[in-house]
């Protein structure tokens, strides 16, 4: 503001009047010893915006600080400043949404009077101004439209920003930096106004990301930089000489592509979805409890963070976006499937950060190169990702294979632009009944999947009339890349990595990182009340058990989970057996019978299908313990040498199927050892020598020994089935398809005629995962035809598995098998 006789000074005035009336100023730090000032040093503050209403906020902190003015002048030498404050950005006068950097004249004038005056300094403290950045009160449309963003405010906008974001105002004042060290550092003065310039502008850009997130600047701008890339022009020019088609036309269809992926990121919707999902999760569960947030937020502030959840429901895209940014943190652009992106909601998507990928695009080389260098683009400029490594969403509620396109991009993006480290965060979300539970188990009983459409979605509004449960979010540890890389590859720095270069080195990285990914979700896995209700009644006779048994059996769980913990990030969403039992009375998860000899609880048959869901999103925690009873309970007296065997042998089937985080050897021989110790503890079993018994029969010790081993058991069968299936047809006589056509069919007339009809029980994926293991363990081999030959291995590892079981399921499993011969 030109000092035009002293008209600057009432302005000022008028403003600073204003500005008490209808702000209330939130200075951080609240310590001024925080900034670590020079007592006898000159303080000149810096504003990233040329705004008088934001100067004046910064001078009105500054004296409830104790600091010294901003509107106040400053001699330095034969130098005189009118103000004590410069900004580094001025709106441009064509476009009013844009900005420009400009050489202040008094950073000019301070370096120059530095110059000129040796023994002399100014300490420089940027300070940021925010207006209405606390989400959490932000309930109004009108705060919403006025809140802070990347695009400069004109004076009518600023206005009613400050009228309606006054009471939200956040004036952050950093340490100070010297001047006279860059004034030294440099041999003119153009060059030590330029340096602190750009110090300055990329300290401003990181307050203004932590707080915001970054700019991504207009969509077509971006769309622009993505196709006029140099990897995606030269696709272009490649797929022109291959097709015959003009460079013109297929840079037409390349910019079609980027609009079709692109998301267009708006922090007022971003608001607005806030207050509209609060009002929904409102109606829909009865809480959303968070776990380990520490492991999120202590890589949030100098990392790059790539959400890796999960993948249960469609819930799972807003619910962690919504638990994101309720935390004062920048919800992440997400990776959504284009067919999500419909009429109205897909706008209103892709407006939240969700940006759209087709299912496969390998076919596709223009395509996928604008994906990529989209990818690419958005991590480079430090922007939060979320996506799911399982491809789509569980239909049985068990972590499904890794498909690491996602992170292959994301490492090829890092070793072309490492500037800011990246952080994997791993993040399970658990719920107590999933909204899309009824249409799962239709899929897996061979429906087919329901194409998603605004009809269906109006459809599903009914959900709102509907009680869910609690949701349960937990964070795990963090997977550091640049550690990792460190880990297995340590030669990744001086690697040149070409744009659809994939040595084996790099496959193998991503592999392994996939599966470390998935394993580190279930390690984070929490054990919520209806899990456990889940996994004691499902594996009752009718789902169905006396009230005091389901209470041991609780009781049980929870011993386990806490004496013998599944992993450090694993966590219980209650301690108590009762209080268990009670929500699941109290939220008709469970109904009462009332019996003169003792009340049982039970479920109908709907509700049992749903409950299978529910139990396998955590039926890993209890798969050791559960192997380590089945075979206790089967043999009634074993050695600890001969048990640690039989797990080792079984281990790797069992990993691959559940994702399990133990490693061979060592680890899991003293995972193993706990699960004893607490099983002895609870005298299920007892030791006697180096010898496990189980607890003696017709005991409530060995119904809950029994009862546990179920865990595991129809995992167990579907093995022997498989193998039975393979060795009764003889080497070389079934392909993979056909084995697991036939595991597939097979399973399910055991599950119909034996066994409690639970669609998970022949799952085809769960059984082609299987079938896959058989392949790398070596025990089978295809031919030239792809016919599975084997030898007497698998033969071996067939009497094993009859031995492992008992007689009845064994026998059960022969006869379905014989039928299919």
């Amino acid at each position: 503001m030109n000092p035009w006789f002293g008209l600057d000074r009432l302005a000022f005035f008028l403003i600073r009047i204003f500005l008490r009336l209808c702000t209330r100023a939130n200075a951080l730090p609240g310590n001024v010893d925080d900034l670590q000032l020079a007592p006898n040093t000159p303080v000149v503050y810096v504003l990233r915006e040329r705004s008088a209403s934001d100067a004046a906020a910064a001078d009105q902190s500054a004296r409830r600080l104790g600091l010294s003015s901003a509107l106040g002048g400053l001699t330095l030498g034969q130098t005189r400043l009118r103000h004590s404050y410069f900004q580094l950005y001025r709106r441009q006068f064509g476009n009013r949404r844009q900005r420009s950097p400009i050489s202040p004249p008094r950073l000019e004038k301070l370096v120059a009077a530095l110059r000129a005056t040796p023994g002399a300094d100014v300490q420089l403290v940027p300070v940021s101004v925010f207006w209405g950045r606390r989400p959490e009160k932000e309930s109004s449309f009108w705060r919403l439209l006025f809140s802070d963003n990347w695009s400069p405010a004109g004076f009518i906008k600023k206005f009613f920003i400050i009228v309606t974001q006054g009471r939200q105002l956040y004036v952050q004042f950093s340490r100070p930096m010297s001047l006279r060290k860059l004034v030294d550092e440099c041999e003119t003065d153009e060059q030590a106004v330029r340096k602190a310039s750009r110090i300055l502008r990329v300290h401003f850009r990181r307050q203004k990301e932590a707080a915001i997130g970054p700019d991504l600047s207009h969509r077509r701008t971006l769309v622009n930089t993505v196709v006029d890339d140099p990897s995606v022009q030269a696709v272009i020019e490649e797929e022109s000489r291959n097709q015959g088609v003009s460079k013109d036309k297929l840079e037409a269809k390349a910019r079609s592509y980027a609009m079709e992926i692109a998301a267009d990121y708006s922090h007022t919707v971003i608001r607005s979805l806030e207050l509209f999902l609060n009002w929904v999760w409102n109606r829909l569960y009865g809480g959303i409890r968070l776990y380990n947030m520490d492991n999120l937020t202590k890589v949030a502030g100098d990392h790059e963070v790539i959400y890796v959840p999960c993948h249960r429901s469609h819930i799972d895209y807003l619910l962690l976006s919504f638990v994101v940014f309720r935390n004062g943190l920048v919800p992440p652009h997400i990776a959504a499937g284009i067919n999500l992106n419909l009429p109205v909601v897909g706008t209103i998507l892709r407006r939240g950060g969700a940006f759209f990928m087709r299912r496969s695009f390998r076919d596709n080389p223009l395509y996928a190169s604008v994906f990529s260098e989209y990818l690419h683009t958005i991590t480079a400029r430090g922007f939060s990702i979320e996506y799911f490594v399982e491809g789509g969403r569980s239909r049985s509620g068990r972590m499904l294979k890794p498909r690491t396109g996602m992170l292959a991009m994301t490492l090829r993006s890092f070793l072309r632009d490492s500037r800011k480290p990246i952080a994997f965060v791993p993040v399970y979300i658990g719920y107590e009944k999933v909204i899309e539970s009824g249409s799962y188990i239709g899929e897996l009983h061979g429906e087919k999947k329901q194409k998603e459409s605004i009809f269906g979605l109006m459809k599903s509004l009914s959900v709102l009339r509907s009680y869910f449960g609690q949701v349960h979010v937990n964070f795990g540890e963090p997977i550091k890349l640049v550690d990792y890389l460190d880990q297995h590859h340590q030669n990744w720095r001086n690697e040149s990595l070409g744009a659809t270069e994939n040595p084996p080195w790099f496959k193998h990285v991503v592999n392994e990182l996939g599966q470390d990914v998935v394993e580190s979700i279930n390690a984070a896995a929490v054990a919520n009340p209806i899990n456990l209700l889940s996994l004691a009644l499902l594996a009752s006779p009718k789902h169905t058990m006396d009230i005091g048994q389901l209470h041991q059996q609780l009781s049980l769980y929870i011993d386990l989970l806490k004496l013998a913990p599944y992993s450090e990030t694993a966590a219980l969403g209650c301690t108590d057996a009762q209080e268990i039992i009670d929500y699941g009375l109290d939220n008709d998860f469970l109904i009462r019978i009332k019996h003169q000899l003792g009340d049982v609880v039970t479920t109908d048959q709907k509700s049992a299908l749903q409950m299978a869901y529910v139990r396998n999103n955590s039926l890993h925690l209890f798969v050791l313990p559960g192997l380590v009873c089945s075979l206790v309970m089967n043999a009634r007296e074993i050695r600890m040498d001969v048990l640690q065997n039989m797990v080792h042998l079984l281990y790797p089937f069992l990993r691959n199927e559940y994702f399990l985080h133990w490693e061979e050897g060592e680890e899991l021989s003293q995972a193993v050892e706990n699960v004893a110790s607490v099983l002895e503890s609870c005298k299920l079993v007892r030791r006697q020598g180096d010898s496990l018994m189980g607890a003696a029969l017709h005991t409530h010790e060995a119904d809950m020994l029994n009862h546990l081993g179920k865990t595991v058991l129809p995992s167990l069968e579907r093995y022997y089935l498989t193998i039975r299936l393979l060795v009764q047809r003889g080497s070389g006589m079934l392909t993979a398809d056909q084995l697991g056509e036939l595991a597939h069919q097979t399973a399910q007339r055991l599950s119909l005629l034996y066994e409690f009809n639970s669609p998970e029980f022949f799952d085809k994926v769960v059984l082609k995962h299987f079938i896959s293991q058989l392949y790398s363990t070596g025990l089978v081999t295809p031919d030239d035809s792809g016919q599975l030959l084997f030898d007497s291995k698998l033969e071996a590892l067939d009497d094993e598995a009859r031995r492992i079981l008992s007689a009845d399921i064994s026998d059960a499993i022969q006869r379905v098998t014989r039928l299919q011969a």
